[in-house]
């Protein structure tokens, strides 16, 4: 097992700038780029056909892949998308309980003009806007394509009374 550190200095301890992305894996390309550009507010930030690279194929631990791929962001907030030729991906279901990624989150000014909008375009809400962490937050989850659920939150300011 490796070393994870030391409580007081962690193993990666001034080496991690920031969180940059997160990729998903999907079937339909242009779907997932339209929402995430149009529903979203993210900018394309590049694309790319057909991405076949021996090194990439070394970093996903796949042979010979060829894939669709593409950088969007949005606020510094970066979304890896690929959809894979070869090998072909399979869908799999996931629900929040289970393990692994399962969702997104946007923070928001304003949750019910963002819940408004959503509807209003045909993306539909688990339930209606509801406070979180003893009122710290308000949200929504929303399925899009793909079946990426993305979770949208309007944060408070913090407070030390508030109970998690």
């Amino acid at each position: 097992m490796p070393d994870a550190g030391s409580p007081s200095t962690p193993l990666l301890a001034g080496l991690i700038v920031r969180a940059h992305h997160v990729a998903l894996g999907v079937a339909d390309f242009d779907g997932a780029v339209g929402f995430l550009r149009d529903v979203i507010g993210m900018r394309l930030l590049g694309e790319i056909d057909h991405r076949r690279e021996e090194a990439l194929d070394r970093m996903v631990g796949l042979p010979e892949i060829d894939v669709h791929w593409a950088m969007l962001e949005l606020s510094g907030f970066h979304v890896e998308l690929f959809h894979y030729y070869h090998p072909a991906g399979r869908p799999v279901p996931i629900r929040q309980c289970d393990h692994g990624l399962t969702h997104l989150c946007f923070e928001v000014y304003d949750l019910a003009l963002v819940h408004e909008r959503l509807e209003a375009a045909g993306y539909h809400a688990n339930a209606e806007p509801l406070e979180v962490r003893g009122g710290r937050a308000k949200g929504i989850y929303v399925t899009g394509p793909e079946g990426i659920v993305v979770e949208f939150a309007e944060l408070s300011p913090w407070r030390s009374d508030a109970v998690a």
